[in-house]
């Protein structure tokens, strides 16, 4: 018989490096999702191209293992967001070439609360969301507008894709619809 001793073996890292995972974490999360917007008035309508960035500061998972918190701050797992969550976001939105005509800055922003609901393989390949919130909007004369905000979202290819829907009521630019994407 034959045996090898090997002294250091280390099959998993044993500490990570905060700075790097933090790092990462951030640049991933500053790819914007592209958005598309309803810029009308009485007269006339069109869609206008924006960016919108997802800002997740509270999640509660409420599918995990019993040993892992369901808790997260910021730093959000994908797994336990998508097996099923509730969070509280913050998006921040911008529409470079402005709104020509509902007279709207070409930033806004949404906040609120959305659920994270799985449909198949524990939410990896197919989950969807509902969401309420209020969208703060200013005006190109400088008041604020703004009013609820109602949200759905189906999400796969483990929640990096999506299709979102918003419908803003009581706003100039009524719903926005795009394409989420966002790499963990």
């Amino acid at each position: 018989m034959l045996f090898i001793v090997c002294g250091n073996l280390y099959p998993q890292v044993k500490t990570s490096n905060e700075f790097v995972k933090w790092t990462t974490w951030t640049l991933l999360q500053a790819i914007p999702s592209v958005t598309f917007y309803d810029d009308r008035n009485n007269d006339n309508s069109r869609l206008k191209f924006g960016l919108e960035w997802q800002v997740i500061p509270v999640s509660y998972s409420f599918n995990t293992n019993k040993y892992l918190s369901p808790l997260n701050f910021f730093y959000i797992n994908p797994v336990k967001r998508f097996s099923g969550s509730l969070e509280l976001y913050f998006q921040p939105e911008l529409v470079p070439g402005g709104f020509k005509y509902a007279g709207l800055n070409k930033f806004m922003f949404n906040t609120g609360t959305r659920a994270v609901f799985p449909l198949w393989q524990e939410g990896e390949y197919l989950s969807f969301s509902l969401g309420a919130g209020y969208s703060y909007q200013k005006s190109s004369a400088g008041d604020l507008k703004g009013g609820p905000t109602y949200e759905g979202a189906i999400y796969f290819f483990f929640g990096i894709l999506g299709l979102k829907f918003n419908y803003n009521q009581k706003s100039a630019s009524g719903y926005n619809f795009g394409i989420y994407f966002k790499y963990y």
